[in-house]
């Protein structure tokens, strides 16, 4: 009897300490992007841009994105665009729903400050950085002013 307590004993600290070494192993970059952004900065952004373009994104935990985005060619309403993404190390990676690659075709560097800020630098172009803020999508860009648009060559994707 005292021989299977103690193997009862034995396999409850060692399903225990599986369980805590699998929390740790969590990259909690994972957690941090979730939710909606707003971009405050970009190379784009500059005093003859910064009223005609803005970008909207939310990660969602099932790994799809929404990005809602006002640009040059397109600065009275937003373009809806929508796809999946993959957070590996440090790294974000994203496709658009037709398949095509968001933005930097090997991902974006992602890290997220004590301010709340989502900075993402393009892994092959280290001066393409965009900074986002976490912000509530206004529901006017969601659904009074947007259009679903197909991704193209010339459209500009902020990711």
């Amino acid at each position: 009897m005292k021989k299977i307590l103690m193997a009862a004993a034995l396999l409850l600290s060692v399903v225990a300490m599986t369980g805590c070494f699998g929390k740790s192993s969590e990259n909690p970059l994972i957690k941090g992007v979730i939710g909606q952004w707003h971009l405050k900065s970009s190379p784009l952004i500059n005093d003859d841009t910064a009223d005609r373009i803005d970008v909207y994104v939310e990660f969602k935990e099932d790994n799809t994105f929404d990005i809602y985005q006002k640009d040059m060619a397109t600065p009275i309403y937003y373009n809806h665009y929508s796809g999946t993404y993959l957070i590996t190390d440090k790294i974000i990676t994203g496709k658009y729903s037709d398949g095509k690659s968001w933005g930097a075709a090997d991902g974006y560097q992602a890290s997220i400050n004590m301010a709340g800020q989502l900075t993402l630098t393009n892994v092959n172009l280290t001066d393409d950085v965009s900074v986002y803020e976490k912000a509530t999508i206004p529901q006017d860009v969601i659904g009074g002013s947007t259009r679903s648009a197909a991704v193209d060559e010339t459209s500009h994707r902020f990711l």
